[in-house]
């Protein structure tokens, strides 16, 4: 990033409000960025989240609660621009999610559209091979992406692995970005509980889980936390030909 970039991103963040529940902790910081680059581009919101191995993320810091609910959509469905960008380490840039994003993403796409959002960028923010976090970029019908607004996301993101490499997480020590997925704990558990209850692979048991929370439209750590207190049971696929009960 050029001196005369690093200056502007510095300043439209001098400019962000601090809000009582930033702190001075990372997710702290990294939600007044959110804040900055949503309004430098005119965004619906912006999100940054940690990704795991098994596609299940937990959102850092946000623009505000809307945005936090469209980027958890993600790890519900298991589909999705920020998902795309942590496993191809690269920015997935979806301008047209009526469109080209439904063939990628059709289930995404569509609950997107339902809440007003037409595109989406995401950027991998990573040192390296190491993968840190992405940082989601919404949009609403008729809002441009222009490439100073590409520039702005661009900036962020590095910003945000600055920031993300600088202290921890909370405030406390030992708290860093590898640590933050313990928050889905809960779905660790529930899968598990689905395995051992309908005698699936574990990978099974997240697609399970998945679908269900889309069918029951809450979010997969919502369906987690029934799960783990019995009150709720997924029931086994019938045998195929299998005749139904009398």
């Amino acid at each position: 990033m050029s001196d005369a970039r690093l200056a502007r991103v510095r300043r439209l963040l001098a400019e962000e409000p601090r809000q009582d529940t930033d702190g001075e902790s990372a997710a702290g910081v990294l939600s007044r960025q959110c804040r900055a680059l949503s309004r430098a581009v005119a965004a619906r919101g912006v999100a940054v989240s940690v990704v795991d191995a098994e596609r299940l993320g937990v959102p850092l810091a946000t623009s505000g609660p809307q945005v936090a609910e469209l980027e958890e959509m993600q790890f519900t469905l298991g589909e999705g621009p920020s998902l795309d960008a942590h496993d191809s380490r690269r920015p997935a840039l979806e301008p047209d999610l009526a469109g080209h994003g439904r063939a990628i993403w059709p289930a995404y796409s569509d609950v997107m559209l339902e809440r007003g959002v037409r595109a989406v960028f995401a950027f991998p923010l990573q040192v390296g091979a190491a993968r840190l976090a992405v940082q989601a970029i919404y949009l609403s019908d008729g809002t441009p992406f222009s490439a100073q607004s590409l520039l702005h996301a661009l900036d962020f993101a590095t910003l945000g692995v600055e920031t993300l490499l600088a202290g921890p997480l909370d405030g406390e020590p030992g708290t860093g970005v590898v640590n933050v997925l313990g928050n889905y704990s809960e779905v660790y558990q529930a899968q598990g509980m689905v395995m051992a209850q309908l005698g699936v692979s574990l990978a099974d048991a997240m697609v399970r889980m998945r679908a269900e929370a889309y069918c029951l439209n809450i979010s997969l750590s919502e369906l987690a936390g029934d799960i783990v207190a019995h009150r709720t049971t997924l029931e086994a696929d019938p045998v195929d030909g299998a005749a139904p009960d009398a």
